[in-house]
């Protein structure tokens, strides 16, 4: 598997992964001009992208949705909840997105997944050679989840927008090749913002987002030999700082005893990426 993550971020998140016999997108939170422009880097267009995983429905997740619904061939992977989200927002939208998603769906243009009775857990997929694993996240979103992405026993691992991560996906997510998590806020940096007190406790709460030690104790918790790749994700301009993530890395892998440095870092933002190959 290849990956370019094309931004990342409050102010859109977008991730091509490409596969043997297919590309997907894991969000479309840029517009569709940026889209077209970044796959244009790699040789690709929209015609050559299958699938689009939707993670939530928050705008930074799905702002060139309209657009791409209009196009017949490509299909879409999405919760339940979060299908339903959308269809609500677009509800009161003035254009025909409405009408558009509910024909993308009539037309079995939507995968729609739905938990496991009385579990958390999601049914796994298979698309040819890929498999993918559903994730739940917690954020104050209707159902918004993640994914481990698995070809040739190659693993990815995708989780943003969650105030923490159940320890019951730790063994579904240990010692992945490459890990693409959030790593939102510095607390006290979010605290000295000028951002309103509401939002700083939704941010820090169960269903907010990540903190770098946050993510740091569970990447310390589950990589393994195979890692190779961190992807340090959704990174706030605000309230973060890349000296503060690295520090903090450094120091919670101390304390874990861990000794990595055959792994790539990179701290994600609203550029593109280059080609990683896992």
């Amino acid at each position: 598997m290849k990956l370019m993550v094309f931004s990342s971020g409050s102010s859109g998140n977008c991730t091509l992964i490409m596969t043997d016999k297919m590309n997907i997108l894991v969000d479309v939170g840029i517009t569709k001009k940026a889209i077209d422009e970044n796959l244009a880097k790699v040789g690709l267009s929209l015609r050559d992208i299958s699938y689009v995983f939707i993670t939530h429905e928050h705008t930074d997740h799905i702002k060139a949705l309209p657009q791409l619904l209009k196009l017949e061939r490509l299909r879409f992977v999405t919760s339940a909840g979060t299908l339903n989200a959308i269809s609500h927002i677009y509800s009161g939208a003035k254009g025909k997105e409405l009408e558009n998603l509910d024909k993308k769906v009539a037309n079995d243009g939507f995968i729609i997944l739905n938990r496991i009775e009385d579990t958390i857990m999601y049914p796994d997929l298979s698309f040819e050679s890929l498999d993918v694993k559903v994730l739940p996240c917690f954020h104050d979103a209707a159902e918004p989840i993640g994914f481990v992405f698995c070809e040739n026993g190659k693993r990815i691992c995708y989780i943003t927008d969650t105030g923490y991560v159940h320890r019951d996906l730790y063994d579904l997510i240990t010692n992945c090749d490459a890990y693409i998590l959030e790593s939102n806020h510095d607390p006290e940096l979010l605290m000295a913002s000028s951002r309103p007190y509401y939002t700083k406790l939704r941010i820090v709460g169960d269903h907010g987002h990540l903190s770098n030690e946050d993510s740091m104790c569970i990447l310390a918790s589950v990589i393994g030999d195979n890692t190779k790749l961190i992807m340090h994700a959704h990174i706030s301009q605000e309230c973060n700082l890349s000296i503060i993530i690295e520090g903090v890395r450094r120091d919670v892998f101390k304390t874990y005893d861990i000794d990595r440095p055959d792994i790539e870092y990179v701290i994600l933002g609203l550029v593109a990426t280059k080609v990683y190959e896992i």
